[in-house]
C-alpha cells in the first residue's frame, strides 16, 4: 500500500470516528439532568394544580455521589403535615434501595419493590422513576423542534417506556415522556438552567401527570444551593434530624 493510500485510510478512519454517532449510554452521561451534580444541596418550593385544589410544598434535596455509589437525600419542609418526613435514596451499581422516615411514627420503612411505582408524595414521580432503573438505553434518531435538534433516546422496562429529548447543543435533558402500555401517562419538561461553578444546573421544571390529570411546576430558591454541607445527613440515624 502506498503512502497515499494510507493517508486516505487514515483521514477516512479520524472522519468516521469524528462523525460517528455517540451511543445512548454517551449521549445520556453527556447529559444535563435535575440532579445532575455529585455533591450539593438546595431547596425547591413546588406548586401542585388540579382542576379541585393546589398544594405547595417546599422540600429540600442533597445529593452526593462517585464511581460506585450516589446517595439523595430529600426532606419536607412545608406544610406541616409532612414537615420532617425524608427520603433516603441510595443507588449502587446494581442494586438500589428507597428509605422513608415518618416523623408522626418516629420510624422510617424501606420501601419495597413492590411499592416503587408508587409517586414519592409530592415530587410528581415514582420511587423507581427517581432512583432512574438500570434499563438499557436505545438511540432511536434525532428530531428538529423549534430550530433545536435534539437526541430521542428510548429507555424500556416491562411495560414502561421513558422517552428523552437531549437538546444537541447544550446536552440538557429538554423533556421526558413516560409510557405505560404505550399510553403517555407523564411528561417532564425542562424549563430553565442556570451555571454553577461552570456547569449547567437546572432550576425550574414542570411536570404533567395525565393519570391524575394535574400538573406541578418546581422551581429552586437560588440562595439555598451550596456543595458545603456534612455528609453526615445521608447517615440513616441521622435523616430523623433533617428538618433542622
Amino acid at each position: 500500500m502506498d503512502k497515499r493510500r494510507i493517508l486516505s485510510t487514515f483521514l477516512l478512519l479520524n472522519a468516521t470516528l469524528l462523525f460517528a454517532t455517540p451511543s445512548a449510554e454517551e449521549i445520556y452521561k453527556r447529559s444535563v439532568k435535575i440532579f445532575s451534580f455529585e455533591k450539593i444541596k438546595f431547596q425547591v418550593k413546588s406548586v401542585m394544580r388540579s382542576k379541585h385544589y393546589s398544594q405547595e410544598q417546599l422540600f429540600s434535596i442533597a445529593r452526593y455521589a462517585n464511581a460506585d455509589k450516589s446517595t439523595s437525600l430529600v426532606c419536607f419542609l412545608y406544610p406541616k403535615s409532612i414537615k420532617g418526613t425524608a427520603i433516603l435514596l441510595t443507588k449502587k451499581r446494581q442494586t438500589s434501595s428507597t428509605l422513608v422516615y415518618f416523623p408522626s411514627l418516629g420510624r422510617s420503612r424501606l420501601i419495597p419493590k413492590e411499592d416503587e411505582n408508587n409517586e414519592a408524595f409530592g415530587l410528581g414521580l415514582s420511587f423507581a422513576e427517581i432512583q432512574n432503573s438500570s434499563a438499557k438505553l436505545q438511540n432511536i434518531g434525532e428530531i428538529n423542534r423549534e430550530g433545536h435538534t435534539y437526541y430521542k433516546l428510548s429507555k424500556e422496562h416491562g411495560n414502561q417506556k421513558t422517552i428523552y429529548f437531549i437538546d444537541k447543543q447544550s446536552m440538557i435533558i429538554k423533556e421526558m415522556d413516560m409510557y405505560e402500555n404505550n399510553k403517555l401517562i407523564k411528561k417532564v419538561v425542562i424549563d430553565t438552567f442556570s451555571l454553577l461553578h461552570g456547569k449547567k444546573f437546572v432550576t425550574k421544571w414542570h411536570i404533567n401527570d395525565y393519570v391524575k390529570d394535574k400538573e406541578t411546576s418546581y422551581s429552586v430558591n437560588k440562595k439555598s444551593i451550596t456543595t458545603s454541607f456534612n455528609k453526615r445527613i445521608f447517615k440513616r440515624s441521622a435523616i430523623s434530624h433533617c428538618k433542622r
